[in-house]
């Protein structure tokens, strides 16, 4: 957007990119015009979102509930490893989740006060149709199907009546339509294209390449919410015969946060698109649920909870199987696969933190179960947050150097440094049916993809409109003198037989033998075990230089 003054289409790799909408596109470009174009101002909006997020977890659960509550919710929220790890990444995800989380509150608010104030009505709708054009149909409909289910499971439905539909509809519209008609206009096949083919069809059919099964999120619940997903889990089962008391006035705040976690644990688990990140919203309900079982701390002497302590003895043994983990990697086939996915160095590392990762889960868990014998009522409560809470921040350290030897080994930075330190750092640079996606912004150029159908780029719309972008990649090129984002590998062979400049390849270790038979010749360059760069020379040069 920044390079080319256009706030309608975003782009990527200099092509037409309407996977998503617009919305996320706007807050990174507007980070890179405050602050400048570098890996910490993209990172700042989805770290500012998580942060809000935050706040909004601590504000409900303390309207809810109470200070305490609140207070515990927050620390939940920030200690829990999506959180952590989707709050730097530059992607869709904790905008999406913030804005769910906005919408969400408004209406707990909006119901809790008998509907009497509509400007949180308002601001329902409003964050309804900004998460709609920053991750489509998904952005509205997870808050709707929350609020419809939740007024099901309290015996409510009809209480629905009471919301101010015509006005939200115009305050939607007002948010979401100016865009969608704006980039309409410009290409016209971009609405069948949104709802058909990338909500419609990815939902139904999985079109994306990104099937799992229906349990695909169960570990993924536990994984990106641990340690707590254990003793959340613990907790419901203990106190699954309470869910009657679900529809009285009392266990009215309960019933809203599961039917929020309800709502998108099924949603996406009949999906046939999955990926790990669209459970992210789910994180704000699950952290009130959480602190709110610690409620059960607050009487005097009371006794350790069965599910407190069956938590941290799961807690141990669960420590006790990853510091044994290692040893799996014994077996050559585990070997052989592993190597093909982590670089070598990274590899041993991984093994000594996955030991010692173990031993922590164990030591922790053992002083949790024993704190009973010490403490009871309010001050075990705490004791085990404040435990539980350093979970996460004590594997981060024990992991440190094997996340920042792996962010190397995988970040395409190292390989933009490599290119622009060398005298044909001028060059330009193709991927030969490979695509590194960081690699554009590290280099501050375009990169040529050699393709025959553009999956490398993982973007189903290039995918579906492959030949009408490749010429429009050509003719804007040719207009600007350089070479297209898009070619194939006939093309491509025709370029290097009939140009006169050389150009730096990209490719996997794997696919270096193919572009050895589509090219004459080619120098090597730079090299790690994945990816290695050459340097092809135009065969005009080698057959004049032989003469």
């Amino acid at each position: 957007m920044l390079a080319t003054g256009d706030l309608i289409t975003p782009h990527f790799n200099t092509l037409t990119y309407l996977d998503k909408p617009v919305a996320y596109f706007w807050l990174v470009a507007a980070s890179f015009s405050l602050v400048g174009v570098n890996e910490w101002a993209a990172r700042l909006p989805s770290a500012l979102m998580g942060l809000g997020t935050m706040l909004l977890c601590w504000f409900l659960a303390r309207r809810m509930f109470d200070g305490a509550v609140g207070l515990r919710a927050g620390l939940i929220f920030a200690t829990s490893p999506f959180v952590i790890v989707y709050s730097r990444l530059v992607i869709f995800d904790m905008t999406l989740g913030f804005l769910v989380s906005v919408a969400m509150v408004s209406y707990w608010l909006a119901v809790t006060s008998d509907f009497k104030r509509p400007l949180l009505e308002v601001l329902f709708f409003a964050a309804l149709g900004v998460a709609a054009i920053v991750k489509g149909p998904v952005g509205f409909l997870l808050p709707l199907l929350s609020i419809f289910l939740f007024h099901i499971v309290i015996g409510r439905f009809g209480e629905l009546k009471r919301l101010r539909w015509g006005v939200g509809a115009l305050v939607f519209l007002a948010v979401a339509l100016p865009w969608l008609l704006a980039v309409s206009s410009r290409h016209p096949d971009f609405p069948r294209y949104a709802f058909w083919e990338e909500s419609l069809k990815r939902f139904a059919a999985g079109t994306t390449r990104r099937e799992g099964s229906i349990f695909y999120y169960l570990p993924v619940y536990l994984g990106g919410f641990f340690p707590w997903s254990l003793f959340l889990f613990l907790a419901g089962v203990f106190h699954l015969k309470s869910w009657r008391l679900l529809r009285d006035e009392s266990h009215r705040a309960t019933a809203f946060l599961i039917s929020w976690v309800a709502v998108i644990f099924i949603f996406f688990s009949i999906s046939q698109s999955k990926l790990p990140g669209y459970f992210l919203p789910a994180i704000f309900p699950l952290s009130v649920l959480t602190a709110g079982i610690w409620r059960e701390f607050e009487g005097t002497g009371q006794e350790r909870p069965r599910w407190l302590r069956a938590g941290f003895m799961t807690l141990a043994g669960l420590g006790v199987i990853i510091a044994a983990a290692p040893q799996i990697f014994r077996l050559q086939a585990v070997e052989v696969a592993a190597t093909e996915k982590i670089a070598p160095g990274v590899l041993t590392l991984v093994k000594a933190s996955m030991f010692y990762s173990g031993l922590v889960l164990v030591a922790l868990g053992v002083i949790g179960r024993n704190l009973g014998g010490r403490w009871a009522g309010r001050k075990l409560g705490l004791a085990a947050l404040v435990l539980l809470a350093v979970t996460v921040p004590l594997l981060l350290l024990r992991w440190r150097t094997t996340m920042s030897a792996y962010a190397n080994a995988s970040s395409s930075r190292r390989l933009a440094q490599a290119i622009q330190r060398s005298p044909e750092s001028s060059l330009p640079v193709y991927g030969f049916y490979c695509f590194r996606t960081s690699l554009p912004f590290y280099l501050r150029r375009p990169v040529c993809l050699v393709t025959t159908d553009a999956s490398e780029l993982t973007s189903n719309y290039v995918s579906t409109n492959l030949a009408r972008l490749r010429r429009e990649a050509q003719l804007a090129a040719g207009e600007a003198g350089g070479e297209g984002a898009l070619t194939t590998v006939t093309d491509f062979r025709a370029l290097v037989l009939g140009g006169t400049r050389p150009r730096l390849v990209m490719v996997r270790n794997r696919d270096a033998r193919k572009l050895s038979q589509t090219v004459p010749e080619m120098e090597p360059l730079w090299n790690d075990w994945e990816y290695s760069v050459w340097k092809v020379p135009p065969a005009n040069i080698q057959r004049t230089g032989n003469k």
